[in-house]
C-alpha cells in the first residue's frame, strides 16, 4: 500500500503544534526504554568513535553496571575506549538481550540488523540526548533540536508548501520521524542511497560547471566528473584543512581541469579557527589549533559562471549561501545544500535560498543515507 505522505506529514506538525516541550519530552520518554533501564541492565554501545568514546564515559561517570562498546570496523577490535574498557566485536553475543546504543550518525542499517539479533531495545544516541539533554550533553548536531522543532511548526509548514513533490514530503516527514521517535527504519522507504543521484532530478542538465564546498580529499568531486565525464567542463573544490587539501590537490591532478581552493566558504573574506583534529570531520571552531582562510563565492567565482553549486560544510551553509547571493542570483545554478548540519537547516536553508532569488527555484529534499546525515535541499532553476 503506498504512503500517504501530506498525511504523514501532517501527523507529525500536528504532534508538535501548540505543545510545551517539557510535556512532550515526557511523553517521548514514556514510549522508550529509561534511564534507570539502561544504568541497571545491560548495554552495549555500537561506535567505537568520538561520539561512541564520549557515550562510554558518561554512562561511567552515571556507575552504569554493565556497559560495552562494540565497533564493526575489526581494525579497532581489542583497541582502549576508555580506561578499561577495550573494543570489542559486532556480533550476536554482544547484542542479543542488551540495550543497544548506537553511537553512529548513519544509523538505520545497525538499527535494523540490531533488532534481527534480539537486542533488548535499540535506541541512538542522537535521541537519548532529545529525551535527558541534562545527562547526554546534546552533539553540535543535535542541540535544542526538539525546541527548535516546536518553535517552528509555521517554519515547517511553509516549507511542506514550497516543497516540488510527494518524494520531498516523505522525506521531511520521515525526518521529523527520527528526530522525535529515535527509529530510523521510517526512513528506508524515502531514501536515495546513490549520494547526489536523487530520484526525478536530472543533474546532468547541470553538471558542465561544477563547485563542490566542502571536498574533503575529493571525493565528491570525482564522483560528479565520473558521473558526467562527457559534459563536466570546469570544477571548483574548496576544502580549508591544510593536510585534507594535500590530498585534495592529489586526487584531482589527473583530472586537469579542477581548480583546488585551500580556503572555507563563508560570508566574508576573513580567518577563522579550525580544529582538524576530529575522528569524523573537520570543524571551525573559536579554539581551533589552526588559522585558516575563509572567502565567499562571489569573491571566488568572477570569472566562472557555476552551473551547479554543492554545499556540505559542517553548519556553515547558511554563511556561504550568503556569501554566494550575487553568483545565485547572476547564474541561477542547482543548488545541493546539506540540511543537517543544526535542527532548524532542514526549512531555514529553503527560505533564505528562496529570499536570495524569489520564485526562481522548485525546491526538493532528498535523503541519501539512513540517519541524520544526507539529507539534501536540491533548489532546480525553473
Amino acid at each position: 500500500m503506498t504512503m500517504d505522505n501530506t498525511k504523514y506529514l501532517e501527523s507529525l506538525l500536528c504532534e508538535l503544534d501548540g505543545k510545551h516541550c517539557d510535556t512532550l519530552r515526557e511523553t517521548l520518554r514514556t514510549q522508550n526504554v529509561t534511564l534507570d533501564e539502561l544504568l541497571s541492565q545491560p548495554v552495549t554501545i555500537v561506535g567505537a568513535a568520538d561520539e561512541g568514546v564520549r557515550l562510554l564515559s558518561i554512562f561511567e561517570s552515571l556507575n552504569a553496571q554493565d556497559v560495552q562498546i562494540v565497533d564493526m570496523n575489526q581494525a579497532k577490535i581489542g583497541q582502549l575506549a576508555h580506561e578499561q574498557h577495550r573494543v570489542q566485536s559486532f556480533c550476536k553475543s554482544n547484542i542479543e538481550s542488551r540495550h543497544v546504543i548506537l553511537a553512529t550518525h548513519r544509523t538505520c542499517k545497525a538499527y535494523n540488523t540490531c533488532k534481527e539479533m534480539h537486542a533488548s531495545s535499540v535506541n541512538t544516541f542522537m535521541h537519548l540526548q532529545l529525551l535527558y539533554p541534562q545527562t547526554f550533553e546534546p552533539h553540535f548536531f543535535h542541540e535544542n533540536m526538539l525546541e527548535t522543532l516546536l518553535n517552528n511548526v509555521s517554519a515547517l509548514k511553509a516549507l511542506q508548501g514550497k516543497l516540488a513533490d510527494d518524494l520531498s514530503l516523505g522525506v521531511l516527514a520521515s525526518c521529523l520521524d527520527y528526530r522525535l521517535h529515535g527509529d530510523p527504519s521510517v526512513m528506508e522507504p524515502h531514501i536515495d542511497w546513490e549520494l547526489y543521484l536523487p530520484t526525478g532530478i536530472d543533474l546532468s542538465r547541470f553538471a558542465s560547471h561544477y563547485v563542490d564546498c566542502g571536498s574533503f580529499d575529493g571525493d565528491s568531486v570525482a564522483l560528479h566528473i565520473n558521473r558526467y565525464p562527457d559534459i563536466v567542463k570546469g570544477a571548483y573544490a574548496f576544502e580549508p584543512d591544510p593536510a585534507t587539501f594535500a590530498r585534495l590537490s592529489e586526487n584531482m591532478a589527473h583530472f586537469g581541469f579542477v581548480e583546488c581552493v585551500n580556503k572555507g566558504v563563508g560570508n566574508s573574506v576573513t580567518k577563522l579557527g579550525f580544529s582538524a583534529n576530529k575522528d569524523r570531520a573537520s570543524l571551525f571552531s573559536e579554539t581551533g589549533e589552526l588559522s585558516i582562510d575563509i572567502t565567499t563565492l562571489d569573491s571566488e567565482l568572477t570569472d566562472f559562471a557555476p552551473s551547479m553549486i554543492k554545499m556540505n560544510i559542517e553548519a556553515f551553509e547558511p554563511f556561504a549561501l550568503e556569501g554566494a547571493t550575487h553568483t545565485i542570483q547572476r547564474n541561477l545554478p542547482l543548488l545541493a545544500i546539506s540540511v543537517y548540519h543544526q535542527p532548524e537547516h532542514i526549512f531555514s536553508l529553503q527560505k533564505q535560498v528562496e529570499d536570495i532569488a524569489p520564485g526562481r527555484y522548485q525546491f526538493y529534499l532528498r535523503q541519501h543515507d539512513g540517519g541524520l546525515v544526507e539529507t539534501v535541499l536540491y533548489a532546480v532553476p525553473l
